[in-house]
């Protein structure tokens, strides 16, 4: 797994975390590039939606708990 991806045991680790120490894990784990690209989509509303709203992160959502 490269630098810039987390596999999905990786993302469930993260999982019970409080937000700041998720936040953390994954900026130490991107590249300056990829930690830019996150925070750009984050301040996107409609970016933001769009990344939510995609097969790959409602799967990830269903994992981690959610609807």
């Amino acid at each position: 797994m490269s630098k810039d991806n987390f596999s999905v045991d990786e993302l469930l680790k993260l999982k019970n975390k409080n937000p700041e120490e998720m936040l953390g894990a994954v900026q130490n784990k991107l590249s300056e590039e990829k930690k830019n690209e996150l925070f750009r989509i984050l301040g996107d509303k409609k970016a933001l939606e769009e990344l939510l709203s995609s097969e790959q992160a409602q799967t990830l959502m269903k994992k981690f708990g959610g609807k």
